[in-house]
């Protein structure tokens, strides 16, 4: 279901990594989606309607209301906190010989941030106590507690980068007329077929419009997020028309967070830069800092892994291009960008046969080893790493955002 697909793992449990030989995992940093969160007010407003539509349907008299208030928008659920806790635990467990090295909680080693929204600063508080319980003194479970920063929405180049850049607001978000084309194309193709099936199925007086399949479509993933159910909005479709309108929403996503803008491909520069500078200035001795911690969106990760190359189909998304790519394509944000998905980029120092040492990265995406497209495997060369990002670090950010 898109971005409002739960998290694959939802579990303390983990294994401690095997490092290579001759190698020490340095440093850990972590750009982390926030939990499941409640409808925003635009999918809320969506589902206050479908509630006045579907008012006399008799087929949807049990459970057409809206469950979601207004007051609750945007908000971290009880079960997303679990998800970032049971993350933290996880983390412990996967690198227990390099936190036990570093703890306890130093923030000047240890560094947490977030974007400045409540549900991620909650996410990465949520990590701490389940990465630090046992490690303070606060409390009957020896509890810690951490700082975590952030800056202003419009100022945070790293964590809300679209945000933060006053071109992208103009010429992607605003008048983005390839996506809009793309739209109305799906909309004549595939919406109005969808709602016109859907109104003469259950005999809906007035005719739904083509834009309540996709309200049916978002209130179908929150009703299977929140309580697990499929036997209501989601009953009303067949197997087809979700995988269509999740390819549409995938649609909207690649042309306003992905390759479907060429500025698109640059906005996660100030973060993979501020990582890797980060990095190279701990192997000078210039820093303590061993990990680095960060709490954000789906589109942070989702610029992140646009600005590495990551998921990207030899041809763009189109609606020409559904048929062959419905169930066949790299950018798919139900397993790649869903609530709690992550990505850890560790590093190693290596002792290679000549007593150089060498520095290496490696990238996880959902606690996954991934290969960055062009490195020789999982454990890709610092130098390689850099080499691939070209003119992409060290960028000026502000340059790249004027209007």
């Amino acid at each position: 279901m898109g971005t409002k697909t739960l998290p694959v793992i939802f579990t303390d449990k983990a294994n401690p990594i095997k490092i290579p030989d001759k190698c020490e995992l340095q440093q850990l940093y972590l750009v982390s989606r926030h939990g499941t969160r409640y409808p925003t007010d635009g999918d809320i407003n969506k589902f206050i309607e479908l509630e006045k539509v579907f008012k006399n349907v008799s087929y949807a008299k049990e459970w057409y209301k809206n469950p979601f208030p207004l007051l609750k928008q945007g908000l971290l659920t009880s079960r997303g906190e679990k998800e970032l806790y049971f993350m933290g635990k996880r983390s412990k467990k996967r690198y227990n010989k390099f936190w036990n090295k570093i703890l306890p909680y130093d923030p000047n080693i240890i560094n947490f941030q977030s974007s400045a929204v409540s549900r991620t600063g909650i996410s990465g508080f949520a990590y701490s106590l389940g990465l630090l319980n046992g490690e303070g003194i606060l409390g009957i479970d020896n509890s810690q507690s951490v700082y975590i920063s952030s800056i202003p929405v419009k100022q945070d180049e790293e964590l809300a980068m679209h945000q933060a850049c006053p071109r992208w607001a103009k010429t992607v978000d605003k008048n983005n007329t390839i996506l809009e084309q793309q739209k109305t194309e799906f909309t004549t193709n595939y919406m109005t077929e969808i709602s016109q099936r859907i109104t003469k199925s259950f005999n809906i007086t007035p005719e739904l419009l083509p834009e309540h399949a996709d309200s049916i479509y978002r209130a179908c993933a929150f009703a299977i997020a929140f309580f697990g159910k499929t036997n209501t909005w989601c009953s009303l479709f067949n197997k087809n028309d979700i995988l269509e309108l999740e390819y549409f929403n995938d649609l909207v996503d690649y042309y306003s967070f992905s390759y479907g803008s060429k500025l698109n491909e640059e906005l996660g520069c100030s973060l993979i830069s501020n990582i890797i500078k980060n990095i190279e200035d701990y192997s000078n001795g210039n820093s303590t800092l061993k990990a680095d911690l960060k709490f954000a969106h789906a589109e942070t990760l989702r610029f992140l892994a646009t600005t590495l190359g990551l998921f990207k189909d030899q041809t763009p998304l189109t609606v020409d291009t559904l048929p062959e790519k419905l169930l066949n394509r790299k950018f798919k944000d139900s397993t790649q960008f869903y609530f709690s998905s992550n990505m850890y980029f560790e590093v190693y120092t290596c002792a290679e046969r000549n007593e150089r040492t060498t520095t290496y990265i490696r990238t996880l995406l959902n606690e996954e080893p991934i290969i960055i497209p062009g490195c020789d495997s999982k454990y890709c060369e610092l130098s390689k790493f850099k080499e691939l990002l070209g003119d992409k670090l060290n960028c000026n950010f502000k340059k790249i955002c004027e209007l």
